[in-house]
């Protein structure tokens, strides 16, 4: 009887998870079949502390400082994660694929919210790189991603 209980719990807890950011304007985001909280306090950890080429799933929630580079169709953004643009310590690089669809208007401020591919990369600027912004172009090959910019979704099939 307690499995049972436990199990109800665990599937309205997750029910609850994907309703309510479906509420807020975006969809869940995925690590297989588990449904991410915003971890960005996590991926900083993992960036200061993990070796080179570390890999997980990230979802982010941040603020656009400038745009990195714009090359062979990848936007590299640079994104606040704390809420305060005068530090510098807490900012990633997020890179999405306009192959996946165009950006809307966007500048410094805008709201970013991100759910990909984290990996520690000593070749950004930023030390980090949230990617993998889109779809899985193969289903079920890999978990989608997104990005959201002021409440635009981008990535995901239409």
């Amino acid at each position: 009887m307690i499995g049972f209980k436990m199990r109800a719990v665990l599937i309205f807890g997750i029910l609850l998870s994907a309703s309510l950011s479906l509420a807020a304007g975006y969809p869940a985001c995925k690590d297989k079949k588990r449904t991410l909280e915003f971890n960005q306090d996590m991926l900083l950890n993992y960036r200061d502390q993990m070796e080179p080429k570390f890999k997980t799933r990230g979802f982010i929630k941040g603020t656009l400082i400038k745009v990195i580079e714009d090359r062979q169709r990848h936007v590299h953004f640079e994104v606040d994660l704390d809420g305060d643009a005068e530090t510098s310590d807490d900012r990633i690089e997020v890179i999405y694929n306009t192959s996946f669809g165009s950006l809307p208007d966007y500048g410094p401020g805008a709201e970013i919210i991100a759910c990909g591919d984290f990996i520690v990369d000593p070749y950004s600027p930023l030390k980090a790189v949230l990617h993998w912004l889109h779809h899985s172009p193969k289903q079920k090959a890999h978990d989608d991603g997104y990005l959201v910019i002021n409440g635009q979704v981008l990535g995901l099939r239409q």
